[in-house]
C-alpha cells in the first residue's frame, strides 16, 4: 500500500485546490440543498476532486464535525488511496464506481471511527474523473439510505456539470460566430476539447500551428493583444488573440496572411548598406544561430574568402588564437573578418580587437560574435560598442511566433516527409530550451528516430524524450504533481509503455496510473 501502514497519522500539508475551483462551483448550490435535508443527522457529505484532495465538506452535527476536524478532513487535504489507504473517498477513484467502507474495513486505524459511502462524480461531456461524492457517520455501519441518497448528489452535480461544459462550448460557439463572417480573415476558436476554424483558417494552418494557439489558449495570463507568427508554411501573420470571456482556457484567434519568406532566414534589412553594416556585432545566448547568422551575412558581401577566427575551436585544440595575424590577413586581402566567440579572448586580444574595430575601412565587413551583452567583461562590451551595427539574436525560448516553422523546418531537414502533431508542438513550446536550438536538434532527432521506428509520419508526444513532453497544460501543475509527472514517464519508458508493469514498478493500481496520466497531461 505504497508504504502506508494501519498506524500512520494524517498528512499536515495541504494542497492547492484552486484548480478545482469548477467542480466546487457545480457541486456548491447541490451541497447547499442536502444540507437542508440532512440537518441534524450526525452525518456529512465530504468532496474532493479528481486528485482526491478535500474540497468541501458539509457536517450536519457536532459530533461528526469534531470526528472530521481529528481526522484531519480540512480544504487540500490529500485522500488518495496511496496516502491513506481503503476508504470512500480515495477507492472510488480506482474503482470508477461506488463503494461502501465501514468502520473496520478501513486502511488506517484512526479512520474506523466512522463508515463511509462514495460514489464517483464523471463529467457527462468528456466521461473523465471530477471527483468523488462520500456521505460519513460515526457508526459501525453505513446507513443504507445513504446510498440512494449520494446518488442522487452525484447526479445532480454532474448535470450541473454538463450545464456548465454547453455554457462554455457557447461561449466559444458564439465568439466565433461573430467573428467568422469576414471571409478576408482567418478565425479560429479554441476551447476546451473544441476547436472551430472558418475556410481561410483551415487552408493556412497545420495540426503543428493549431498546437501554437492551444497554448497561447492556455496560457492564464492571457489578454487581449497582437502577436506576430510564423506559420508552418513559413506565412507570415499578425494574430489578434481574444480570449473569450467566461470560458477558462478558451480564445479566439483573428489574422490574415502579411507576407511570406524563410522563417528561419537572419533577419538582416536588405536596405542596409555594406558602408553602414561595416563593422557588425551578433550577440546571443550559445546554441541561438550566432555562428549561422554571421556566414548569412557574408552572403551580402561577395568577394575574397572570410577569414575566421574561432576563438573555441582553436582554445580547445591548444592553440592561442592568432587575433593580430587575422586583422592582417583580412586587410591584406580586402577579406571579411569574423571572430566567433569573442568573449572567451584574453583582455589585451580584445583590447587590439577593438583598436581594430575603431579603424576598419572598406566594404568587407567584420563580424564580431559574442555571448548576450548582460554576460560580457567591461572591455567586450566595449568591443561590440564600438560596432557600427548590433544584432541581438533573441534565445529559442522566447521565439514562440516563429517556433513551430522553425522546428518544423528543421525536422524536415533531419528526416524529410515528418511533421509535428499538435499536441506535440504545445509540448515543445512548453520548454525552456537552454541549449536552443542545438538542444531542439538533438530533441527532434530522436523524435524522428521514435516516430519512424513505429512506422508513422506525424511525431507525437510520446516520440519525445521524456524530458520534454510537458504540455502547456503541464506547465501549470505544482512542484510536486510536475515530480509525480516526470516519475510516472520515465516508469513507462522503463517498462516500454506497457502501463500495467510501470503500475506495478510505481507500487499503484492500474487506474490510478490511468488517472494519474489523464490529471498530469501525459
Amino acid at each position: 500500500m505504497s508504504g502506508v501502514r494501519p498506524a500512520d497519522p494524517m498528512p499536515t500539508a495541504t494542497l492547492d485546490i484552486a484548480p478545482a475551483d469548477p467542480l466546487l462551483d457545480a457541486a456548491r448550490p447541490v451541497l447547499d440543498d442536502a444540507a437542508t435535508r440532512l440537518a441534524d443527522t450526525d452525518m456529512s457529505l465530504l468532496l474532493v476532486d479528481h486528485e482526491c484532495r478535500m474540497v468541501s465538506r458539509v457536517a450536519f452535527g457536532a459530533a461528526i464535525e469534531r470526528t472530521l476536524d481529528e481526522l484531519g478532513a480540512t480544504p487540500g487535504a490529500p485522500f488518495g488511496e496511496e496516502i491513506v489507504g481503503t476508504t470512500a473517498l480515495g477507492t472510488p477513484a480506482e474503482i470508477r464506481g461506488g463503494i461502501a467502507v465501514n468502520s473496520s474495513e478501513h486502511y488506517l486505524e484512526r479512520f474506523k471511527a466512522i463508515s463511509c459511502f462514495g460514489q464517483p462524480i464523471v463529467h457527462p461531456a468528456t466521461r473523465r474523473l471530477a471527483g468523488i461524492i462520500c456521505m460519513s457517520e460515526k457508526a459501525e455501519r453505513i446507513n443504507p439510505l445513504a446510498v440512494p441518497f449520494v446518488n442522487q448528489v452525484v447526479a445532480d452535480i454532474a448535470d450541473r456539470l454538463l450545464d456548465r461544459s454547453r455554457a462554455h462550448q457557447r461561449r466559444v460557439l458564439d465568439a466565433f460566430q461573430r467573428a467568422a463572417p469576414r471571409r478576408d480573415i482567418a478565425v479560429v476558436a479554441i476551447g476546451d476539447d473544441l476547436q472551430l476554424t472558418n475556410a481561410l483558417a483551415a487552408e493556412l494552418l497545420s495540426p503543428t500551428d493549431i498546437g501554437v494557439l492551444r497554448a497561447f489558449a492556455c496560457d492564464p495570463g492571457l489578454r487581449d493583444t497582437v502577436l506576430p507568427l510564423t506559420l508552418v508554411s513559413g506565412v507570415e501573420i499578425e494574430i489578434g488573440v481574444e480570449p473569450v470571456s467566461g470560458a477558462r482556457g478558451a480564445a479566439l484567434f483573428r489574422f490574415r496572411p502579411v507576407q511570406s519568406g524563410s522563417p528561419t532566414q537572419a533577419p538582416v534589412s536588405p536596405s542596409t548598406s555594406a558602408a553602414q553594416s561595416v563593422t557588425v556585432a551578433i550577440t546571443g545566448e550559445p546554441g541561438s544561430g550566432r555562428s549561422t547568422h554571421a556566414a548569412a551575412l557574408l552572403e551580402r558581401f561577395p568577394g575574397p574568402e572570410a577569414v575566421v577566427v574561432d576563438v573555441a575551436d582553436d582554445l580547445i585544440d591548444g592553440r592561442q588564437p592568432d587575433v593580430v595575424g587575422s586583422i592582417a590577413r583580412a586587410r591584406a586581402r580586402h577579406a571579411p573578418l569574423i571572430v566567433d566567440g569573442v568573449d572567451l579572448l584574453d583582455d589585451r586580444s580584445v583590447a587590439l580587437l577593438g583598436k581594430a574595430a575603431a579603424n576598419w575601412s572598406g566594404e568587407a565587413p567584420m563580424i564580431i560574435v559574442s555571448a548576450p551583452r548582460e554576460q560580457l567583461t567591461v572591455g567586450v562590451a566595449a568591443l561590440i560598442g564600438r560596432c557600427a551595427r548590433r544584432i541581438d539574436l533573441l534565445p529559442l525560448r522566447h521565439r514562440n511566433s516563429e517556433f513551430a516553422a522553425i522546428a518544423s523546418e528543421m525536422l524536415e531537414c533531419i528526416h524529410p516527409g515528418l511533421t509535428l502533431s499538435g499536441k506535440a508542438t504545445d509540448a515543445l513550446l512548453s520548454q525552456d530550451w537552454p541549449g536552443n536550438f542545438a538542444e531542439l536538434e538533438s530533441v527532434l532527432r530522436q523524435a524522428a528516430d521514435g516516430c519512424t521506428t513505429r512506422g508513422a509520419r506525424v511525431v507525437e508526444p510520446a516520440d519525445l524524450p521524456p524530458s520534454h513532453r510537458a504540455t502547456s497544460r503541464a506547465a501549470h501543475l505544482s512542484g510536486r504533481e510536475q515530480a509525480e509527472r516526470v516519475a510516472i514517464i520515465e516508469a513507462l519508458d522503463r517498462v516500454g509503455g506497457n502501463k500495467v508493469h510501470a503500475a506495478r514498478e510505481l507500487g499503484i493500481s492500474r487506474t490510478t496510473l490511468y488517472a494519474r496520466m489523464r490529471a498530469l497531461g501525459i
